[in-house]
């Protein structure tokens, strides 16, 4: 029975955050959600709800990211992720919730202060460098639904515009995230409570999602980079500390 209380008020404000990084940045979705989340629903139903919300911003974005996005890049991070999701959502489903929250703090704000020392790679990625991003992405992306920041340190580090950052990884979170529930539902996680409140909070996260793309059409190349890692910063610290 789903009771319609401040609680899920609040979800339904954490989904709002998500959805507006989702669509502004292409990703943040589970970052800007999944803190608020897990403390009304635990971390497993807060990941499980967002993934299923999920999957109308992938059918929102998905036609950016096959006009914008680089195949060739996309593709080895989609399957390096796919191959080790299922690892990160074993970790999900049988380690301590606090100790897989902290892990995933201290890896966020490690990407981050990668970020922060300036370091770019100058010569286009060799395939052992992308499958390794789309692995530690594969992890994440199955023990948190946080598989944006490997791909988003990645991509900002290297010479592509915003516009095709943001369709890379709008393509590439379609099949991690995707795969990322499948191997929640295939461990017997899902549950028609946990389908009921993403129902009834996909609404919130999808209008959310629309206006952030809006917004992003008026961002300028500086401003993008600096509100992704702001983003990637703050949630670090969120989870760190909760």
């Amino acid at each position: 029975m789903i009771e319609f209380d401040t609680n899920l008020l609040a979800a339904a404000g954490f989904m709002a955050l998500g959805g507006l990084l989702r669509g502004f940045l292409g990703f943040g979705g589970s970052m800007g959600a999944v803190p608020g989340l897990s403390l009304i629903y635990g971390p497993l139903g807060a990941v499980s709800i967002v993934l299923l919300a999920d999957i109308g911003a992938v059918l929102q974005l998905l036609r950016t990211a096959m006009q914008q996005s680089e195949k060739r890049i996309v593709a080895p991070l989609a399957l390096a992720s796919i191959l080790t999701t299922p690892f990160g959502a074993w970790l999900l489903i049988n380690i301590d919730p606090a100790d897989m929250q902290r892990a995933i703090a201290i890896t966020v704000l490690g990407f981050v202060a990668i970020l922060m020392v300036g370091w770019r790679y100058q010569k286009p990625p060799n395939l052992p460098i992308i499958i390794g991003v789309g692995t530690v992405g594969g992890i994440l992306s199955g023990g948190a639904g946080m598989g944006a920041p490997p791909a988003v340190l990645f991509l900002l580090s290297g010479p592509h515009g915003h516009e095709a950052v943001r369709a890379n990884i709008i393509g590439y979170l379609a099949i991690a995230n995707m795969t990322a529930l499948i191997t929640i539902w295939i461990n017997g996680a899902l549950t028609a409570e946990i389908a009921l409140r993403a129902l009834i909070l996909a609404p919130p996260y999808l209008i959310a999602i629309w206006i952030g793309g809006k917004l992003f059409a008026y961002a300028s190349e500086g401003l993008f980079r600096y509100a992704a890692l702001a983003v990637v910063t703050v949630i670090g610290i969120t989870a760190l500390i909760l």
